[in-house]
């Protein structure tokens, strides 16, 4: 069970609800689910669909894809693409990509 304690007797739903995400750590989950989907944003529609499987563990995006070529490009711009989608996410959420 979490217990919330307020920091003031006047703290908006909005606060609350940031404050109860954070203790629970539901706050991780949510920008790891915002960062994936910022996964298929990057790369477009007519990229995307090469994408297999994309799950976050110890803050690297895993990433499988379909074509052997994209996999290629993709490991060149790694550090780049890393950059781009926690700046999407407005957190460092991932440290690194895993391509497979």
């Amino acid at each position: 069970m979490v217990v919330l304690k307020r920091k003031s007797n006047q703290q908006s739903i909005g606060d609350v609800i940031k404050d109860f995400l954070k203790e629970s750590g539901w706050e991780q989950k949510l920008d790891e689910v915002k960062l994936i989907t910022e996964w298929d944003k990057l790369l477009g529609s007519s990229l995307a669909k090469y994408t297999e499987e994309v799950f976050i563990s110890n803050k690297k995006l895993h990433i499988r894809l379909n074509s052997s070529t994209l996999r290629q490009e993709l490991s060149y711009q790694r550090t780049e693409l890393v950059k781009k989608l926690n700046e999407a996410v407005k957190k460092e959420v991932i440290t690194d990509i895993i391509l497979k």
